[in-house]
């Protein structure tokens, strides 16, 4: 009997499938948390065009289809949830307007 090589067969492989979709997500949220932390005006909304060109990329390639559509929107709104908490973590509020003479 000689036992499989294959790095797709058994369950070792299958464990690991989850962990790679998910990765993507946490890198579009950890990207949207820094630019909304750190830049300023509408810079903060830079991050969004990532997952916009890696979509275009994946289309161009292998066509549109419901799962690229799907994934498209999941990582758009991670990163937006991402971009807000940065905002939310730095403080930028508009300050109050400065008044002339002491008072």
């Amino acid at each position: 009997m000689v036992a499989s090589v294959s790095k797709t067969e058994g369950p070792r492989f299958e464990s690991w499938l989850p962990r790679f979709v998910v990765i993507s997500y946490v890198l579009f949220f950890i990207a949207g948390l820094g630019f909304g932390y750190a830049a300023a005006g509408g810079w903060r909304w830079l991050p969004l065009a990532l997952p916009l060109l890696l979509a275009l990329f994946t289309a161009l390639k292998d066509g549109v289809d419901g799962v690229l559509v799907v994934r498209l929107l999941i990582a758009l709104v991670v990163t937006v949830v991402g971009v807000i908490a940065g905002t939310m973590l730095s403080g930028d509020q508009p300050g109050e307007r400065p008044k002339p003479g002491w008072r």
